[in-house]
């Protein structure tokens, strides 16, 4: 009776609240509900009912309804790697450190259907493993990324100290090349020396052993040293011819050789012979720059220079006051340029050095002819020289 009367007592007290026992027990009579006043309170006290002030019952509120749980939000790979703050790729990644991390949630099939382009959905859970997922794998991306450049540092640094290494190597192997080169220039110059020492000592023992020989012309000749080509054999022969004249063969002057110096009443003459075969053609002598044999350079470029740069030794050898004929002499025929310089083949060169030095309006005297042959370091004359 009182379990089956609760729902009369409820719809009185929502109506009509709060109310009297005595009200209550009046209000059920008028719906036909006979109840003692035990038999009420019963019922009240069964539940669903509470009592407010003394005396005063009032149908208890009812419990708030739970709210309904929100439905899972959905993404695809794009939209959840935003969500992630992360790169698609990156997203990836971290679903495969997740499966091993966190193996309740299937990550293999969320990453499949990601990759397919699906949407899925994502429960806030989920959300939150994969947020920490990313933050795990920023935290040792940063890591690998430090360790890559204290590695790279250290790479740096061992190559800076190679690098230090090998320069100070290199500096030292060209410190040893260059002690090296100076050693060996060192003793080049050694060498020359002792070469020109020797050279000296030959040249002086020569003209010790060298001795004036008097030609069929009525001169004198000193040859200091023997013919080597065909062509000085030729030049010693033709000047052999000159007559009342000295004649001195490969005469050492400052440290140069000139290979005839012809002394005449007329000057002093010299010669210089170049052995050119007289078939090679016709050799060519510019006034100005380089002589050539039918367009081929001779082995010496300038022989006008070198004659007359044999001539200037001469003179400040000599330091006399004398006529100096500078002479080119060569086997075959040659063409000239200028008067400075007396061309000629080496056959003839007696008859040109006579027709100019004869031609001179100065004469050379017997002093003259005796103070050269002192001047250049040569023996006496076994007598004083005629026709001077």
């Amino acid at each position: 009776m009182p379990e089956s009367s609760q729902p009369a007592v409820a719809e009185i007290l929502r109506l009509r609240a709060p109310l009297s026992l005595q009200v209550l027990r009046a209000a059920l009579k008028g719906k036909r509900v006979l109840l003692t006043e035990e038999e009420l309170l019963s019922v009240l006290t069964s539940g669903g009912f509470v009592e407010g002030p003394p005396g005063q019952w009032s149908l208890a509120p009812a419990a708030p309804a739970a709210p309904a749980a929100p439905a899972p939000a959905r993404f695809n790979q794009t939209t959840l790697a935003a969500r992630a703050g992360v790169e698609g790729d990156v997203l990836l990644k971290v679903l495969d450190a997740l499966v091993t991390d966190h193996p309740e949630v299937n990550w293999g099939a969320l990453r499949d259907r990601l990759e397919s382009g699906a949407d899925v959905a994502v429960s806030d859970r989920t959300l939150g493993l994969l947020e920490e997922g990313v933050r795990r794998f920023e935290v040792a991306r940063l890591r690998a990324e430090k360790q890559a450049a204290e590695e790279r540092a250290r790479e740096a640094e061992r190559r800076r100290e190679l690098q230090q290494l090998a320069e100070s190597e290199v500096a030292m192997l060209r410190a040893e090349l260059d002690d090296e080169r100076r050693r060996a220039h060192d003793a080049a110059l050694e060498r020359d020396r002792l070469r020109q020492e020797a050279e000296k000592l030959v040249a002086l023992k020569e003209q010790e052993t060298a001795s004036w020989v008097a030609t069929a012309a009525g001169g004198w000749m000193l040859d200091l040293g023997a013919p080597e080509t065909f062509g000085e054999e030729k030049l010693r022969q033709a000047l052999g011819q000159l007559e009342s004249a000295l004649v001195v063969l490969n005469v050492p002057v400052s440290g140069r050789e000139i290979e005839a110096v012809v002394v005449h009443l007329g000057g002093i003459a010299v010669v210089e012979q170049y052995d050119i075969p007289s078939t090679a053609g016709v050799v060519e002598v510019p006034a100005d720059g380089a002589a050539s044999v039918e367009g081929r350079p001779l082995e010496i470029a300038d022989p006008r220079a070198d004659v007359l740069a044999a001539v200037r030794l001469l003179q400040k050898a000599a330091s006399l006051d004398l006529a100096y004929l500078p002479v080119l002499a060569f086997q075959g025929p040659a063409e000239a340029e200028g008067e400075d310089v007396l061309v000629c083949l080496t056959a003839e060169v007696d008859l040109a050095v006579d027709d100019m030095l004869h031609s001179q309006s100065t004469r050379v005297s017997t002093d003259d002819a005796v103070a050269l042959l002192t001047k250049l370091g040569l023996p006496e004359l076994p007598e004083p020289p005629s026709g001077f």
